[in-house]
């Protein structure tokens, strides 16, 4: 290890855990200064650090806070901050580890929808921070020839985003949001949600049946329209699945989420 590794090492150690045998491994490389000892100079630096983290949480996960309450989002963070250091050089990936922390933890992964609302707040950034891509205009399936249809595939749009919920997160979101109490909490019926970041590059979601979710996940996994109309075959008819995909494609297009449709 160089003399300059060392350094950041004992430096990270005494910001995560300011204990006196960390403090003491620092101060021989701090100077008083400015009428301030060396300690006093160490221990502004682990405040602010620390306190910029805490901000970091707290503006990410606006929603998670006010369901948990100053309390239990103080000792979250405090958690969070003890169980991983920031190792980005931006902050914007700092949180992405908190719906494993919340769904770990032994106090936090009693109540399951806290990692939900962790989860869906972190694809909510997610789907707006993608990069941009081309979207696709419904004059686009006037413009495929009858045979071309079994093999097509569809391409969406980088921000794109499918989740799958057990709980009611997205909903308790929503109520927060509006200003509301969220609802009851539960656990153990599936919720899938679509997340995207539409032409006005606002972030918009909603709510999708099992069909709907088993379909874009299918195209997103690389599947044709053949494949995917025969996975439907256990939801609808076989005369009804062609005009149930059509019109799917349709709202996708109108929604902005298709990039361009693929053929093999």
């Amino acid at each position: 290890m160089s003399e300059l590794e060392r350094l950041q090492d004992t430096m990270m150690r005494y910001l995560l855990q300011p204990d006196a045998d960390n403090e003491a491994d620092c101060l021989q490389w701090v100077d008083d200064q400015h009428g301030l000892a060396a300690p006093q100079r160490l221990n502004i630096y682990a405040n602010a650090y620390k306190a910029r983290l805490r901000e970091v949480v707290d503006i990410d996960h606006e929603m998670l806070g006010l369901y948990l309450g100053d309390d239990l989002f103080e000792q979250m963070v405090t958690g969070y901050l003890a169980a991983y250091r920031s190792s980005y050089t931006s902050l914007r990936q700092y949180c992405d580890r908190l719906p494993e922390f919340l769904h770990q933890a032994p106090f936090f992964s009693q109540y399951p929808i806290l990692s939900d609302l962790a989860r869906f707040e972190r694809r909510l950034f997610d789907a707006f921070d993608a990069a941009e891509g081309e979207r696709a205009e419904q004059a686009v399936l006037e413009q495929i020839p009858p045979q071309q249809w079994p093999g097509m595939g569809v391409r969406f749009h980088p921000s794109v985003q499918l989740c799958e919920f057990q709980s009611n997160a997205v909903e308790s979101w929503q109520a927060l949001k509006r200003g509301i109490a969220p609802p009851e909490p539960y656990w153990g019926q599936a919720h899938y949600w679509l997340l995207w970041r539409n032409r006005s590059r606002v972030t918009e979601f909603v709510s999708l049946s099992f069909w709907q979710y088993r379909l874009i996940q299918g195209f997103l996994g690389g599947s044709n329209l053949a494949e995917q109309c025969d996975v439907l075959l256990d939801t609808f008819e076989a005369n009804e699945t062609p005009a149930q995909v059509l019109g799917a494609f349709q709202s996708w297009l109108e929604m902005g989420i298709i990039s361009r449709l693929v053929h093999e």
